[in-house]
């Protein structure tokens, strides 16, 4: 991630990912479904390997888009404080611990 004038350039760079879109789980019932709404299932007659790299742009696409979300949180000192407002408060994190030692607090 860098500043580019008044722009941001970001990439993502996966340099071994694994994607599949023929064999294996791909076959089953949600693994199906969602290739299919990607439309990715299967093989391309026109261009083997074509809709597994297209798979694997769309993964990178996903990463990409939560590591730009998770910058912005981190920049705009939100990532805590929404932490804190839905998961565990202090307060919780503290009863859990007596739970597993055993002391109340």
């Amino acid at each position: 991630m860098e500043a580019d004038g008044n722009d941001l350039h970001i990439s993502v760079t996966m340099p071994s990912i694994e994607v599949g879109t023929v064999g294996g789980g791909t076959q089953l019932a949600s693994q199906s479904a969602c290739l299919n709404l990607l439309g990715v299932k299967g093989a391309s007659k026109d261009s083997p390997g074509l809709n597994s790299r297209q798979l694997a742009r769309i993964v990178a696409g996903a990463v990409l888009a939560g590591e730009l979300s998770l910058m912005s949180a981190i920049a705009s000192g939100q990532l805590v404080k929404s932490h804190m407002k839905y998961n565990r408060s202090s307060r919780d994190v503290a009863n859990l611990a007596s739970v597993n030692t055993g002391r109340i607090h």
